[in-house]
């Protein structure tokens, strides 16, 4: 089960200047969908979940590290025996700034086309790779003690990196253009909180367009405008989201990991599982246990 409570973020430095970082701990680490006008740098730290960028749907585990764009939506669901973990305090570092954070001409000059370019790309999610981490991990550690210029020229730095082609990969392959707006997204939230709760059991339209108290072919256009993608495709790449926490995670049978994770037959999981990953469930725990498999 998801940790449900959705707090507001306990910033760890003033917001005041071009940039911001904070850092969120235990159960101040929020679950809900949202997205804002700034760009997202994100590493999670001690905690697992399933990760939620626009229309893609992956597990995430210690050490992920994220780039999202402006007006991106996303959301990190951390599962909740992390949030009670005893060997180590799940925290997120999170870096907030403006695509135009040092004015408005300055990432127009073509010494800086590169990371223009980042930005845009950042709409589609950024995941970092193994070799990004390694470059820019360290440089974030400095964020939190550093003084205001200092974290100016560790961003930059940050996002020189970045745009090296085998420090990201991207999460979004369409639907660039996200619909956004002022109003809040309790209804869209109201609908994830129910599916991170019941995932493991019959989830109908009728049932969840009643959560979002609308009519079933209502419901339909507004997930779909929200999300990019049906719910009924969206609730089953988060049953197999969760079904990749599972098998890199415990041990407990490819049988039980698909009747546990909501599949109503073995075949209908096998079917789905290599589907959505393109491995069957045994390939992908044999490169899970060979510690082949991660953000590549």
């Amino acid at each position: 089960m998801l940790h449900a409570q959705i707090p507001g973020p306990i910033p760890a430095k003033s917001r005041n200047g071009c940039l911001s970082v904070r850092s969120d701990k235990g159960i101040t680490l929020s679950n809900a969908w949202h997205y804002h006008s700034e760009l997202e740098l994100t590493w999670l730290q001690h905690t697992q979940g399933t990760r939620i960028v626009g229309s893609s749907i992956e597990p995430f585990s210690h050490n992920d590290l994220v780039l999202i764009g402006k007006n991106t939506p996303h959301a990190f669901l951390h599962e909740k025996q992390s949030m009670h973990s005893s060997q180590a305090c799940p925290e997120a570092i999170t870096i907030l700034f403006r695509d135009n954070f040092l004015g408005r001409e300055f990432f127009n000059l073509p010494e800086l086309n590169d990371i223009h370019q980042l930005f845009y790309k950042a709409r589609q999610g950024l995941c970092i790779t193994d070799a990004g981490k390694m470059k820019v991990i360290p440089l974030m550690n400095k964020f939190l003690t550093a003084d205001p210029f200092a974290r100016i020229l560790l961003l930059l730095e940050i996002l020189k990196i970045l745009t090296r082609e085998d420090a990201h990969r991207l999460l979004i392959t369409s639907n660039l253009n996200w619909e956004t707006d002022d109003v809040p997204e309790e209804r869209f939230n109201s609908v994830l909180e129910y599916t991170y709760r019941n995932f493991d059991r019959p989830i109908s339209l009728d049932v969840i367009s009643k959560v979002a108290h609308l009519t079933k072919e209502s419901f339909c256009r507004y997930f779909k405008s929200k999300a990019r993608k049906t719910y009924v495709a969206f609730l089953t790449e988060y049953r197999i989201s969760k079904a990749c926490s599972m098998i890199g995670n415990n041990n407990k049978t490819i049988k039980e990991i698909g009747y546990t994770c909501g599949f109503d037959s073995l075949s209908n999981f096998y079917h789905q599982f290599k589907k959505i990953t393109t491995l069957s469930p045994l390939e992908y725990r044999q490169l899970y246990e060979n510690s082949f498999f991660s953000c590549p």
